[in-house]
């Protein structure tokens, strides 16, 4: 598969290079007008430090202000785009991916790339306008570095360490301030656990609770930052890799645990039993903590979270769109719509505070909130969420010429029923729906489904695998593996 995806750039360590991050920055500096400023910042991949030296190296051929702030989480980089104005804002990051995977996340005055910016970048890069430079009379020795990358990592414009470590620190000073600020809730008394999973939240999250909600005991596992991930995965949505924070808060008796992915945009939430809240049951709670804002207001979600959670929003006055699965297709709605909130099946929710953009600490820390205020368990407050009966995210290994005979047999099998494509296909039942849709982030198909009882879900299970044959075979043997809670 390619690196550059609907979303963002992403792909193996293996198949990324200094020169290609160096392409990158030059080529989205080169866009912009002169004098404007690029922040750059990096999650703790071990990849990611040359990475991210490299597309500064690229930005700075271009930009008029390039601001080296180190690793942190992005959540950090968009909160300094706000603060600072700055055009362009990137983060070397592969988010919730395994630790050998690395790529890039960018916005430009605070807006993702549409997937045609992507490919323009692309395209921009594959012409051969930034092309490596080599010695053709070498006599076939190795290519010489490539000129860019050479020129702009000698440039003399490169801070040295403490003007860097200044920069970082007045980044997270501000960053600090504006949490505590926002959040500052003096009289919650709650018992607090966090797992950054040694990502970019790690030796910071717990810090920052403590300090808006000075009340409350807040402990952190897994809190070193570190790029090779040693004690869970990156991805925070799947609860199989929350199971030690589980553990801790059952033993410490905590009120309630969070968890984080690997750049510090997705969220997991677990209750005072160590049971993992479903994205609907998140999005459900946060969706109330707005009260009556939502008259006239919108809420977006992407088409693989349940219809069911937008009755909280109607019941309220607010309307409901739903967009393709990805954060920047959730966000350029937010933006477009005026969306008071967004939310995203993954665990990324989306605020029209932070124009857009999506922060795990901050809805962390909206969620303390509701909870202190409402004085009840988080398991009696999920409670009110309806009953939902999906299936979870179904993944099998496909290639492009596989995805494409799949979805043609889909279409095929299903035309006759109600089908919505804004993202893959999505088949309505008469009592739930099937979704399936290409991954933005792997050779594979993601399904999913939902149904208005467990015998409905499990029928429109079957009948939707019926007419895939082996396809159809391979995805009842991961819904049943599922259900029975194996792997």
């Amino acid at each position: 598969m390619s690196v550059y995806k609907p979303c963002d750039i992403r792909g193996p360590v293996a198949e990324l290079s200094a020169d290609l991050y160096a392409r990158w920055g030059a080529a989205l500096a080169a866009r912009l007008p002169p004098g404007s400023t690029v922040l750059v910042g990096g999650d703790v991949r071990l990849s990611t430090p040359v990475f991210q030296q490299a597309f500064i190296a690229g930005a700075r051929r271009h930009a008029g202000r390039v601001v080296d702030l180190g690793s942190v989480p992005t959540p950090m980089v968009y909160f300094a785009q706000r603060r600072w104005a700055a055009e362009l804002a990137a983060v070397v990051t592969a988010s919730h991916s395994p630790p050998d995977i690395n790529g890039l996340k960018w916005t430009v005055r605070g807006r993702p790339p549409t997937e045609r910016e992507v490919q323009a970048l692309r395209g921009c890069v594959e012409a051969g306008g930034l092309q490596a430079t080599t010695d053709r009379g070498s006599g076939g020795q190795r290519p010489r570095q490539n000129s860019l990358l050479d020129a702009a990592l000698q440039a003399e414009n490169a801070p040295d360490l403490a003007e860097l470590e200044a920069r970082q620190q007045e980044a997270e000073e501000a960053y600090a301030a504006w949490l505590c600020a926002r959040w500052n809730r003096p009289a919650a008394r709650l018992r607090v656990w966090v797992d950054p999973g040694n990502g970019c939240w790690a030796g910071r999250a717990a810090g920052l609770l403590r300090r808006a909600f000075p009340a409350s005991t807040v402990a952190a596992i897994h809190d070193e930052p570190d790029g090779r991930f040693p004690w869970r995965h990156p991805d925070s949505s799947r609860p199989a890799h929350l199971l030690a924070l589980a553990r801790v808060i059952e033993a410490e008796g905590a009120d309630v645990g969070f968890a984080f992915d690997g750049d510090g945009d997705r969220l997991a939430v677990l209750d005072e039993h160590g049971e993992a809240l479903s994205a609907e049951e998140t999005a459900w709670l946060l969706i109330g903590s707005f009260g009556s804002a939502w008259a006239g207001r919108v809420f977006v979600h992407d088409i693989k979270l349940s219809p069911r959670v937008g009755s909280a929003v109607t019941a309220r006055g607010g309307r409901v769109v739903a967009q393709r699965s990805g954060h920047a297709f959730i966000r350029n709605s937010m933006l477009g719509l005026e969306g008071l909130f967004g939310a995203e099946i993954s665990g990324h929710y989306f605020y029209e505070e932070l124009q857009g953009a999506d922060d795990a600490l901050y809805s962390a820390c909206r969620l303390v909130a509701l909870l202190a205020a409402a004085g009840r368990p988080l398991s009696e407050l999920r409670r009110e969420c309806p009953p939902i009966y999906a299936s979870g995210d179904l993944r099998l290994p496909a290639e492009a010429h596989e995805q494409d005979r799949i979805l043609a047999r889909v279409e095929q099998a299903f035309g006759h029923l109600p089908l919505d494509r804004t993202d893959g296909i999505r088949v309505a039942f008469g009592d739930g729906w099937a979704l399936v849709r290409p991954s933005v982030t792997a050779a594979e198909l993601t399904f999913r489904f939902e149904g208005d009882s467990p015998a409905a879900l499990e029928r429109i299970v079957a009948d939707f695998a019926a007419p895939l044959e082996q396809t159809g075979a391979l995805l009842q043997q991961q819904f049943l593996r599922t259900k029975a809670g194996t792997p």
